[in-house]
């Protein structure tokens, strides 16, 4: 049987997150009916990453078992051709056997994008969140650059709602605030990330960019792993998955059995 791996972007403002619910719509359910659309129906399409209600991306993927062969052009045009206006593939590739878009990630690519001004955008809110006074974004990205390393994220995330099973250990590869000529673009590269993570780094350094904290008071609510101590966690409609990351072959050999567990991560 056939597999094949999805680069799938969509606005994830009409949907509850990528994940199937019973009493709301989702993204993981679109790209279901678009499968059984095509005469697949019954299939399994595993995403990479659980992104949540209101969150975007640009570079979700997930893989997809068939009972037969397809060209990957013609499977593309067929799955674009029954999926909503707010959801596209960009990319079908044949995946080895045991491949598994979640579990042999090597590590997700976010961004949060904030708008600066004083007066209310008017269009494209659903994209960004909306900062009313002038930051200090070199003091962000100073205050952010402890963050890069192997940590304990406890204070950065928030309940899932459900035990964890992998604890709030967590490596960000890469951390950057980048000045934008609207505002600023929070980027982070990591091998995982916590429920809201992503959100809640934004939002506590915010707090620097605003005056409001001091450039250490980031290193000092990461060393306390209290989530009381952190910043607001910010709204969704800012978040982007913007990349999935894999071997070049998407070789699946090697992976860590401890990941192949149901956890919080990337739950966004």
């Amino acid at each position: 049987m056939p597999k094949y791996l999805l680069d799938i972007a969509y606005d994830g403002s009409n949907y509850s997150g990528w994940q199937w619910q019973d009493n709301a719509p989702s993204v993981q359910a679109q790209m279901l009916r678009a499968f059984a659309a095509i005469d697949c129906p019954g299939v399994k399409v595993e995403g990479a990453s659980r992104t949540d209600a209101g969150v975007h991306a640009i570079g979700q993927c997930a893989h997809v078992l068939l009972d037969r062969p397809w060209v990957e052009s013609s499977l593309l045009l067929a799955l674009n051709a029954n999926l909503p206006d707010d959801i596209a593939v960009q990319r079908v590739r044949a995946a080895p056997e045991g491949f598994h878009a979640r579990f042999h990630s090597r590590g997700k690519r976010y961004v949060y994008r904030c708008v600066v001004s004083r007066v209310r955008p008017a269009i494209g809110r659903q994209y960004f969140h909306w900062v009313r006074r002038s930051v200090d974004v070199a003091a962000m990205r100073r205050a952010a650059a402890c963050l890069v390393g192997q940590h304990d994220f406890a204070a950065f995330t928030t309940n899932p709602g459900y035990p964890r099973k992998r604890g709030t250990v967590r490596t960000l590869q890469r951390v950057h605030v980048i000045r934008t000529a609207r505002g600023f673009d929070f980027t982070v590269q990591g091998s995982g990330f916590l429920y809201n993570m992503v959100r809640v780094l934004a939002g506590s350094l915010l707090e620097v960019g605003n005056g409001n904290r001091p450039e250490g008071w980031i290193a000092e609510v990461l060393a306390s792993r209290d989530r009381r101590q952190a910043g607001a966690t910010l709204p969704p409609n800012g978040l982007f998955l913007l990349q999935v990351l894999y071997a070049p072959d998407l070789s699946p050999a090697g992976v860590d059995p401890g990941l192949l567990v149901a956890d919080d991560a990337d739950a966004e």
